[in-house]
C-alpha cells in the first residue's frame, strides 16, 4: 500500500474510533483537518464557569490558548435544544458577548480552540460546558390594595421562573415578604403590618440557569403605601384642636409627675420615661403624624386611637391586669394594646411631653356623688394657664367617649359617665341628660 494510501487509510480508522469523543487520542493529534471539524488540536480551552449578564445579553470567558489562532462558540438552550455556533473569537480574546439572546432564558455554552495550518483549520477538543442565564425584565407594580394589617401588591408579568416581594418601614431593613416560585403568579401580600403606617415595597424576578442558580432582575422602583386606619378617625371640635394648637412647646420631655389628688392635699412622684418607651413613641409619632396634621389634630387622633384600639385589661375585655403589671404603660399600650386607665392615660402624658406639653397624671375619681366614686388616672394639660383634660377611656367597656383638652366644666357627665372628682371635689356641676343620637354617638340635648 502507498504512503498515501496508508495515510488515507490511517484517517478513516482515526475518524471511526474517535465517533462519540470529545478528545481524540495524543497518536492523531494534528493531522485531521479542519474543514471535517474533527477534533485534532491538542491544546484545549477551560471555560470559566462565572459569567456576566444583563437582561439582553451574556458574557462568557476560556483561558486563552497558546498558539491557537481563534475560536468558535457554540450554544444550546431549551427552545432550541440543539448545539448551534454562535460566534467566532480572535486569538486574543478570552471572551465572547452573546448578544442573540432572549430576556430570562438559560443557556449552555462551550468552547473550541482552532489552529491555522496550511489554509485549514484544526480544531481542537470542546471546553467545559458552562450554564449562563439572562436576567428577567425589572418588573413594574402596576397596583395595590391595602387593609390595617396588610398590603397586596400587584405586578406586570415577565419571562422568569419566579418572583421576590420585599418590604420595609421606614429606614428599617428590607425584608422578605414573599417568594413565589411561579412566573405566572403577579401578585402577593405583606402580612403582619401595623395599621396606618408606611411601608415600602418592591419586586424582583428571577429565572434559574441549567445548574439551578437562581438569577436576578433589577429591583422595581421602591413604592410607598399606607395601610388603612384600624379605627374610624372622627375629627373633634375645631375649638378644641385650636386649644392644643395654642401651647407653647418645649419638646423632647422625658418625665412628667403622677399628682395624686384622692384626698384634699395632693401628693406628687415624678415619673421618668425610659428609653425604649421614648423610643416606641417617636416610632408612634413617626408612623401616625402625617404632614397634613397639625399637633393637635395628631393628639385628638392619638386619644381616639388609644380609645378603639386597646383593650380592657380586666380578664373580660382583655387580659388579666396581673398579665400586664411588669411592663411599661407604653408598651402596653402601643406594642400590646392592652391597659386600664392609668396605662393608656399615662401614655397620653408620655406622648404630650416628648411634643412638649405641659401635662401630668392625675390621680383621683370618677362617680355621681362624694360618696359614691370610683379611683380613677386621667392626663391634664396646662395651656396659657388654664388646666385641660386629655381622656381617652375605652371603647370596650363603658361606651364610645373621650375627652380632648376639655375644661372640667366641660365635662359635664353623660347618662352612661359621670364627674371627675379630685381633692374632695366635683368638677362639674351635676346635671341630669337626655340623649339623642348623632351620626352614631349619643350626645346631650
Amino acid at each position: 500500500m502507498s504512503i498515501k494510501n496508508r495515510t488515507a487509510a490511517f484517517i478513516m480508522a482515526a475518524m471511526t474510533l474517535t465517533a462519540g469523543m470529545t478528545t481524540a487520542p495524543a497518536a492523531f493529534t494534528g493531522i485531521i483537518s479542519a474543514k471535517a471539524e474533527v477534533i485534532a488540536y491538542s491544546k484545549t480551552p477551560a471555560a470559566k464557569t462565572t459569567y456576566t449578564s444583563t437582561d439582553k445579553d451574556i458574557t462568557i470567558s476560556w483561558d486563552k490558548v497558546s498558539g491557537a489562532s481563534g475560536y468558535y462558540i457554540y450554544r444550546w438552550s431549551e427552545k432550541a435544544p440543539a448545539w448551534i455556533r454562535v460566534g467566532t473569537a480572535a486569538s486574543s480574546a478570552d471572551s465572547y458577548k452573546d448578544t442573540k439572546v432572549g430576556t430570562g432564558m438559560s443557556y449552555k455554552y462551550y468552547v473550541v480552540a482552532y489552529k491555522k495550518s496550511g489554509g485549514k483549520r484544526i480544531m481542537s477538543g470542546r471546553s467545559n460546558e458552562i450554564s449562563a442565564s439572562t436576567l428577567p425584565s425589572t418588573p413594574e407594580v402596576i397596583a395595590h390594595s391595602e387593609d390595617s394589617n396588610y398590603i397586596t401588591v400587584y405586578w406586570e408579568r415577565v419571562n422568569c421562573s419566579g418572583y421576590e416581594l420585599y418590604y420595609k418601614q421606614g429606614s428599617g431593613e428590607w425584608k422578605l415578604a414573599s417568594k413565589i416560585n411561579s412566573g405566572e403568579t403577579t401578585s402577593a401580600d405583606v402580612t403582619g403590618l401595623t395599621s396606618e403606617t408606611v411601608y415600602s415595597v418592591k419586586v424582583r424576578a428571577f429565572t434559574k440557569d441549567s445548574n439551578g442558580k437562581l438569577v436576578y432582575s433589577e429591583y422595581s422602583p421602591e413604592l410607598e403605601i399606607k395601610t388603612a386606619p384600624d379605627f374610624l378617625y372622627r375629627r373633634s371640635s375645631q375649638a378644641l384642636i385650636d386649644r392644643l394648637n395654642s401651647a407653647q412647646l418645649d419638646p423632647g420631655g422625658n418625665t412628667y409627675e403622677e399628682c395624686n389628688r384622692q384626698n384634699a392635699e395632693e401628693t406628687k412622684q415624678t415619673i421618668t420615661i425610659s428609653d425604649a418607651d421614648m423610643a416606641t413613641i417617636k416610632r408612634f409619632v413617626d408612623a401616625h403624624y402625617t404632614s397634613d396634621m397639625t399637633v393637635g389634630d395628631f393628639l385628638d387622633y392619638t386619644v381616639q386611637w388609644l380609645n378603639k384600639n386597646v383593650s380592657y385589661a380586666d380578664g373580660v375585655h382583655g387580659p388579666q391586669y396581673s398579665e400586664i403589671w411588669g411592663r411599661s404603660h407604653v408598651d402596653n399600650c402601643f406594642n400590646y394594646k392592652v391597659g386600664q386607665c392609668i396605662q393608656y392615660n399615662s401614655t397620653i402624658c408620655a406622648v404630650m411631653r416628648y411634643l412638649g406639653f405641659d401635662a401630668r397624671v392625675v390621680q383621683g375619681w370618677r362617680g355621681n356623688s362624694l360618696d359614691n366614686k370610683w379611683q380613677h388616672f386621667w392626663c391634664e394639660v396646662t395651656i396659657n394657664g388654664t388646666d385641660y383634660v386629655m381622656d381617652s377611656y375605652n371603647y370596650g367597656t363603658d361606651g364610645d367617649w373621650y375627652f380632648v383638652c376639655a375644661t372640667y366644666a366641660e365635662t359635664a357627665p353623660y347618662s352612661y359617665n359621670s364627674h371627675y372628682i379630685m381633692r374632695n371635689k366635683l368638677m362639674a356641676p351635676y346635671r341630669a341628660f337626655s340623649m339623642k343620637s348623632e351620626n352614631g354617638t349619643l350626645r346631650p340635648v
